[in-house]
């Protein structure tokens, strides 16, 4: 197995895609634009060859077309403008992550940004809750509420562990934290709001949809990870292949078997579960409560099959990533524009 194509597993599930990519995408990077985050033509071309409209049409397949472009902007919010700024220097520094993710824990409770803080990233992530969660409901804002947290929180303990050279011993423990460090289950709620699917909480809590959404973010941190080598051998973050190397002594390519194996286990696990006890649970539950839990099935699916896709359509992962010049001060930078 050629370790360029990653850790590969099949589903059962087909690709679902939004009406409204193209529009998202000319939305997206007029957004990026405005408040800076994309800045001369290479990364407008960036944004296009990454795919990321095309990713928030997949996840969001039933999206209308004012949600799909604003699912586009987050996409494009997540990689250059914040995640890509914590791979570099600055992941290393415990203190300074720790004052951003404090005032993006602050937009996510509605707090004002401090005013050392407003940079474009920041600014940017100011607008773009407030359209992300708008029309939800009490229950599911402070789902996502919870979720964001954990995201930004994650990132802080990504940089302190970098500092310490912490490294994980048990792949199942790195799980719980690639969930939220790509907010695995945050985009999920997005899913529920933008599809029209809200699962009660007395349901959303049900130890089989906890087990389902576990194992479909630990699916995409697999194959994701797997693919993100060629950056990450040179950043040294938190990688599941890196485990497996380290705790099995094995080489590059008998990892990436390793991990196809243990991801296609999960992906049967999941088929599983919802063939055998996903029947048993709808019967219990009135017609509103099973086409919720029937659509959060189908987020997961989503949530799999077109990260899947995205991996393979995505120029994203074809080699380390260089930080551009302009783009250094995205996330420190005061915005005296906005």
């Amino acid at each position: 197995m050629s370790s360029s194509k990653g850790a590969e597993f099949s589903t059962p599930w087909p690709l679902q895609d939004n009406p409204h990519i193209d529009h998202a995408r000319k939305a997206a990077v007029d957004w990026m634009q405005a408040f800076g985050l994309l800045q001369d033509q290479k990364s407008v071309e960036e944004f296009t060859t990454w795919k990321l409209a095309e990713v928030a049409g997949w996840f969001y397949p039933h999206a209308d077309m004012d949600q799909c472009a604003t699912a586009a902007q987050m996409m494009g919010w997540f990689f250059l403008p914040f995640d890509d700024q914590l791979d570099g220097r600055m992941g290393r520094t415990p203190q300074q992550v720790s004052e951003i993710t404090s005032a993006l824990i602050g937009i996510v409770h509605g707090e004002p940004v401090p005013a050392k803080l407003r940079s474009p990233t920041v600014l940017a992530f100011t607008d773009l809750w407030a359209r992300m969660t708008r029309g939800t409901s009490r229950a599911l804002y402070s789902r996502i509420q919870h979720h964001w947290t954990a995201y930004f929180s994650s990132q802080l303990t990504e940089t302190l562990d970098r500092a310490s050279g912490y490294v994980y011993a048990d792949l199942e423990a790195y799980f719980d934290l690639r969930a939220a460090t790509a907010c695995c289950f945050g985009e999920h709620d997005l899913a529920e709001h933008w599809g029209g699917t809200e699962v009660p909480a007395q349901l959303w809590h049900h130890p089989l949809l906890a087990r389902m959404r576990k194992l479909g973010a630990d699916l995409v941190g697999i194959r994701n990870d797997s693919l993100s080598l060629p950056h990450e051998d040179v950043d040294g973050v938190h990688n599941a292949i890196h485990i497996i190397e380290r705790t099995c002594s094995c080489t590059r390519e008998r990892a990436i078997e390793r991990a196809s194996t243990l991801a296609q286990n999960k992906a049967d696990e999941l088929v599983f579960l919802e063939q055998r006890d996903l029947p048993r649970l709808l019967q219990r539950l009135n017609a509103e409560q099973r086409h919720a839990v029937l659509g959060y099935a189908e987020i997961v699916h989503n949530w799999i099959v077109g990260d899947y896709e995205w991996e393979q359509a995505t120029a994203r992962y074809a080699s380390h990533r260089e930080m551009p010049e302009w783009a250094a001060d995205l996330l420190t930078a005061e915005c005296a524009r906005h």
